[in-house]
């Protein structure tokens, strides 16, 4: 990369470092468009473990700009089909309604869980081909 010769390129980050370019992106965004009248992203995560403490689940998002994204949703093999992923999307679907959001939206390839998140009402709008190769990257989101 071509840069200043009074600066340096560096391709691994710390979470210091990230939470510093995101805290940038925000403090930015904060100063145009709709963001002015919104609170800051809020992390909202559920983890759901057995009687032996051992992580059976789980649920990460972000809350922004009245909707919630679903960064990933894991359930352990052992219990998929047991109805812990509906139930995960279940409370996240309450707390963005006590939050005020309007729709939630999320990501999945072909070869995950498309299904699933077609079962749960939610709509594919927009898609990318050949991601990777033979693929699909679904993009999907539910209003409330």
């Amino acid at each position: 990369m071509d840069i200043d010769k009074n600066m340096t390129v560096h391709y691994q980050v710390t979470k210091e470092e990230k939470d510093l370019l995101w805290n940038g992106i925000f403090e930015y965004n904060t100063t145009i468009g709709p963001m002015l009248d919104y609170p800051p992203y809020e992390p909202f995560s559920i983890l759901i473990r057995d009687d032996r403490n051992e992580v059976v689940a789980g649920i990460l998002t972000k809350i922004y700009l009245k909707c919630i994204f679903v960064e990933l949703l894991w359930v352990n093999d052992k219990h998929r089909k047991s109805g812990i992923g509906s139930k995960l999307l279940l409370d996240v679907e309450k707390t963005a309604k006590e939050k005020g959001c309007n729709f939630i939206h999320l990501d999945t390839f072909s070869f995950q869980a498309i299904d699933f998140y077609k079962k749960q009402g939610y709509i594919i709008f927009a898609t990318i081909e050949d991601y990777p190769d033979d693929n699909k990257r679904y993009f999907l989101k539910k209003y409330l």
